[in-house]
């Protein structure tokens, strides 16, 4: 077992999560290594460093936050390794919202150990690969406010602010044979449910459906933002008529605006996004 780990990530949380795993694995004579990442991009690197000689059975394991997960699931070779997953961020949105590893990283690590297989999609955008959403527009801009402090707190009260000051910008969507022109708050591509430590931008979105749901979200007429942003964080948006929901298994959207992949910002991808089915050969969780 191969354990790429941002021991900083969470505020700390990854070293905690490390030391409760390595100590179940040392109780247990299991072999395992530890790769700790020095810098932004590192995960990734070390991804692909230690699956260029997998035979389909090597084990590698993310733990960290979301874009841990990113960086890793970006170098991994999905043919030669399999990808378990220890969560250790401060959101864990990716975790929580498609329940496909534990958040206790005892329960974690034992259902990698048990290696009952469990296949799991993900999106291409482009030449970069996304676990959960991926989108453009206000999450953009709340991402780019609470780049220093990404805790739950800071990422509603952003949230607030761009809601209320953010202007649509116009977005031309292809998607299932149709062309939708429109001023958008947002538009995303989901594979999981939510982001920004809870808000439930996709609640129906499922990880292993091969499907991607877009989201299209654009500002309400005749109602105050302020009044809809709490459906919004719950997730009780979806089928108003300011939020459209399309599953599909592919979609390309028209735009300028930089673009979030697991709440890490690209500036100049293109915005071509499509499911890979069944493309991660990850682990059943134990509940």
């Amino acid at each position: 077992m191969e354990i790429i780990v941002n021991v900083k990530a969470g505020k700390g949380n990854g070293k905690k999560r490390l030391d409760k795993v390595t100590a179940y694995l040392d109780e247990r004579g299991l072999p395992y290594a530890v790769h700790r990442t020095k810098s932004k991009g590192h995960a990734e690197q070390l991804a692909r460093e230690l699956s260029s000689d997998g035979d389909g059975k090597k084990i590698i394991v993310a733990c960290g936050g979301d874009g841990t997960f990113h960086e890793v699931l970006n170098g991994i070779d999905t043919e030669k390794a399999r990808l378990g997953f220890i969560p250790a961020g401060r959101g864990n949105d990716f975790a929580r919202g498609t329940q496909f590893t534990s958040l206790d990283p005892i329960k974690a690590v034992a259902g990698i150990i048990e290696g009952t297989p469990k296949r799991i999609d993900y999106i291409q955008i482009s030449n970069r690969r996304c676990l959960n959403i991926a989108g453009t527009g206000m999450d953009v801009d709340v991402l780019l406010r609470t780049s220093q402090s990404r805790n739950h707190l800071s990422y509603i009260a952003s949230l607030i602010k761009c809601l209320v000051k953010f202007e649509p910008y116009r977005v031309t969507i292809h998607v299932e044979g149709k062309e939708i022109t429109t001023d958008a708050l947002m538009v995303g591509v989901c594979n999981g449910s939510q982001f920004g430590s809870g808000i439930k931008v996709a609640p129906m979105a499922k990880a292993d459906d091969g499907k991607l749901d877009l989201m299209i979200v654009t500002k309400p007429v005749g109602t105050p933002i302020m009044l809809v942003m709490p459906t919004f964080v719950k997730g009780k948006h979806v089928g108003k008529e300011y939020a459209q929901c399309i599953p599909c298994e592919s979609a390309k959207i028209e735009t300028d605006a930089p673009l979030e992949l697991d709440g890490e910002i690209y500036y100049d991808l293109d915005f071509n996004a499509h499911i890979v089915k069944n493309g991660i050969n990850s682990f059943e969780p134990i509940k």
